[in-house]
């Protein structure tokens, strides 16, 4: 029936009508007006107002937000040169100012940063701490609104190092020396049915993929590649391969110790920011549990790393090495943490909102489907270990922290009486046949593995972060 009224002769004649209608004088006066109208002198001088009113009003905002830091930047100078109220004043209106007041403070921190060693900046860095010391409150708040410097780069790091570890089609070596020299890692990609391929880069650019292996074949197999990589596969973009990387931090203030001096502190770090404390502490308990003579040789015989495991304990104002040069302007922190990233979807891993600390969030703003899988593939003779994918990870700990603050800096060191948790969904296969592991084991003993292997950024050898544009994390001895 809709067919035949399609048909209908009424049907042919409305279309005629309306295509004649589209070509009539009066639908080309119209259709010319309108552009004339779009080219009148009026129109051109109403767009440029209009970019010049935004114009203006960008520099008008931009102008509030100077105006804005200026006015902190007094108010903080006459917290600092005033008397002690002065001080709890500000801290109670950035307190109220809410997630705003973090950011206040954020920049204060940025413009103290600018001011150098001179006089004026040192006595706002001092004030800046003393701030922070009495409140956990705007400490989570600065943390939050820094912490997007450290977040964003470290994603966008970890999947730039993926793809073009991809691309190159070169493997890349695990070690120099020893045992690890005669392995490397690759970096394959899944297709849609399971299979893995390997990257092939000739010497003119070319590029190409091939079966890396198939199941229970040693030897690449036949089949073509699928149509979705391309003909002439282009790379494989580094953007959207982690979909959401998440930071939930709650924090605790570490009190200086009592009937200690601020000056007597100081002189304290950096008389010993050339010792080595983990050792000493270390070799002090070996002579007071064990023998003398026993205590001698397991003080020379046992390594570093393995002394800072001992159940010893450190003081209270306890800092690394690389902490001590400017005590006063280093936050010490006891945190739980939560650290998610996501392969497989942007959807979280918790709710962020029950500690009321959203937004420590980094999610990608690109769609990319392509799956990468991590091979540690034996040479000279050794076996390969198998594949691992890796598609959402978990961790849940609780830490200490020393917060540099104007340096940009945080060292962080796990608890050896409360190791890592981690929950992660992965699929791992064994050798060059992949064969699979049960969940038990994929899911728990390895992610217990793990969690100890992480217990050895302890501190002694704590983490590195740098809260920068260009931050890294990486592994400092201390």
């Amino acid at each position: 029936v809709a067919s035949a009224a399609v048909r209908s002769p009424v049907a042919k004649v409305a279309k005629s009508v309306a295509s004649a209608a589209v070509r009539s004088p009066v639908a080309k006066v119209a259709k010319s007006v309108a552009s004339a109208a779009v080219r009148s002198p009026v129109a051109k001088v109403a767009k440029s107002v209009a970019s010049a009113a935004d114009r203006a009003a960008c520099k008008v905002q931009a102008h509030v937000r100077r105006c804005s830091s200026q006015a902190w930047l007094k108010v903080l100078d006459a917290a600092t040169t005033g008397p002690g109220k002065g001080l709890a004043f500000m801290r109670a209106q950035l307190e109220k100012m809410g997630a705003q007041g973090g950011q206040v403070l954020g920049s204060l921190i940025l413009a103290s940063t600018k001011g150098g060693d001179s006089k004026l900046a040192s006595l706002r860095k001092r004030t800046i701490i003393k701030i922070l010391t009495g409140s956990v409150t705007l400490v989570n708040r600065c943390l939050r609104a820094l912490l997007p410097r450290w977040l964003t780069p470290s994603r966008r790091g970890i999947q730039t190092a993926m793809a073009s570890l991809h691309n190159s089609g070169t493997p890349m070596p695990l070690g120099e020396e020893g045992l690890l020299a005669n392995y490397s890692l690759e970096v394959l990609r899944m297709d849609g049915e399971g299979r893995l391929w390997r990257k092939k880069v000739d010497a003119d650019g070319d590029a190409r993929y091939e079966e890396a292996f198939g199941a229970g074949c040693a030897l690449p197999c036949a089949h073509a590649p699928p149509s979705a990589f391309g003909e002439e596969p282009p790379p494989v973009g580094a953007r959207g391969l982690i979909k959401r990387f998440t930071c939930r931090v709650d924090t605790r203030v570490i009190k200086p110790e009592k009937g200690v001096s601020a000056a007597e502190a100081r002189r304290r770090h950096q008389e010993t920011q050339e010792v080595d404390l983990v050792t000493l502490y270390a070799d002090k308990y070996l002579e007071d549990t064990y023998p003398s003579l026993l205590a001698k040789c397991m003080q020379r015989a046992i390594p570093r790393r393995l002394k800072a495991t001992l159940d010893f304990d450190y003081p209270s104002d306890f800092m690394p090495r690389a902490m001590r040069d400017k005590p006063l302007e280093v936050l010490a922190l006891d945190l739980d943490m939560d650290l998610a990233m996501r392969f497989d979807s942007t959807e979280p891993l918790f709710d962020l909102n029950e500690m009321n600390l959203g937004g420590f969030s980094s999610i990608a703003q690109m769609e990319n489907d392509a799956r990468l899988v991590f091979f540690v593939r034996g040479d000279n003779g050794f076996p390969s270990l198998g594949t691992l994918e890796l598609r959402s990870l978990r961790v849940e700990a609780n830490a200490l922290a020393w917060w540099d603050v104007f340096d940009g800096a945080i060292d962080l060191a796990f608890k050896k009486d409360d190791p890592p948790r981690i929950a992660w969904d992965i699929e791992v296969a064994l050798g060059h046949a992949r064969l699979p592991l049960p969940d038990c084991i994929e899911d728990t003993f390895l992610a217990w593995l793990t969690g100890t292997v992480m217990r050895s950024f302890n501190r002694a050898y704590p983490l590195h972060i740098a809260i920068d544009t260009g931050s890294r994390v990486q592994p400092r001895e201390f």
